[in-house]
């Protein structure tokens, strides 16, 4: 973690955002979800996240959003920094989700879009959510869920961060988020505002120097993206592109479909690995294959990766 000008410290690195193990009964494997946590703690990431898009969180009830979290800060016990994901229809419950979480000591909370909002009424969403509580909200605006008006603009994003010293972190997604990193960047100035890159880590190198102070990758193989980061704080971005091209195999393989294809994929690699009971998606989803399995599985192999069949 790095240190802000007004002394927050801001998260900076690699922070996986979990995906949700179930049993076959379509329930949630807590073991496996507890197993899965402690995997990517021993693989040195610098903080975890739940309940966000690769969680699952849009096929999981109230109930269970509050129960996986709850299996996460016990955990993790402070071990690393935390992410929760917090999606809600109103202002009203998005406001009393965050307090009720509160408890649990996030170091940010990752908001998503709710439906149905124009432009004008989710930035103000997004500004009235960030003064209801005292922990960070990180702005993940673009939602593979629903297109068109939940895109917003950099300069909405810029006069957001502007109006509400909360919204201190943002999470692109997509071929253009260095693009829109850049621009952003030259808005906001010198306000202590963080930007996160995601899709897997495919857009890793071009993030890193538009400014991205990390990764929200998925859970896997983290390894990789952990070498990629100490070569890059180490200023050897030659030890970076050589990682990236060595591993991107396995990196596209897995995260270049989309989101659904990507969990099928790393929770087959969890449960031949045994770290999970089932590599069940919750309906609706795509088809995945044996022979995508298969293939992934190859990916895999051709590296020395704790999810590797040895």
């Amino acid at each position: 973690m790095i240190e802000a000008e007004k002394g927050v410290t801001m998260l900076q690195g690699i922070l996986p955002i979990l995906f949700i193990p179930f049993k076959g009964s379509g329930e949630i494997d807590e073991p496996g979800l507890k197993r899965l946590i402690q995997f990517e703690l021993e693989t040195g990431v610098h903080g975890l996240g739940i309940n966000g898009f690769s969680s699952e969180a849009y096929k999981l009830s109230p109930q269970e959003q509050a129960r996986v979290i709850e299996i996460l800060a016990t955990e993790v016990a402070g071990q690393v920094p935390l992410i929760f994901g917090v999606r809600a229809e109103s202002m009203r419950e998005a406001a009393q989700q965050l307090r009720r979480l509160r408890q649990f000591k996030p170091a940010v909370f990752m908001t998503l879009p709710p439906d149905e909002l124009d432009k004008t009424a989710l930035k103000n969403y997004y500004i009235d959510l960030s003064w209801a509580v005292d922990i960070p909200l990180m702005i993940r605006q673009e939602s593979p869920l629903r297109e068109g008006d939940c895109r917003l603009s950099v300069e909405d994003l810029a006069a957001m961060t502007f109006r509400a010293d909360g919204i201190q972190y943002f999470k692109f997604e997509g071929e253009d988020a260095p693009q829109k990193m850049d621009a952003l960047h030259k808005l906001i100035g010198g306000l202590d505002v963080a930007f996160f890159g995601s899709s897997g880590g495919l857009n890793f190198l071009a993030e890193a120097k538009m400014g991205a102070s990390g990764l929200l990758p998925g859970a896997g193989f983290n390894e990789i993206f952990m070498k990629v980061w100490h070569a890059y704080e180490h200023l050897n971005i030659r030890k970076v592109r050589e990682l990236l091209l060595e591993y991107h195999e396995l990196i596209a393989g897995v995260s270049s479909r989309g989101y659904e294809f990507s969990l099928h994929a790393r929770k087959q690699l969890m449960k031949r690995a045994g770290y999970i009971e089932t590599s069940l998606v919750r309906g609706p989803t795509i088809p995945f294959t044996e022979q995508d399995a298969q293939s992934i599985f190859a990916m895999a192999d051709k590296f020395n990766l704790r999810i590797a069949r040895k």
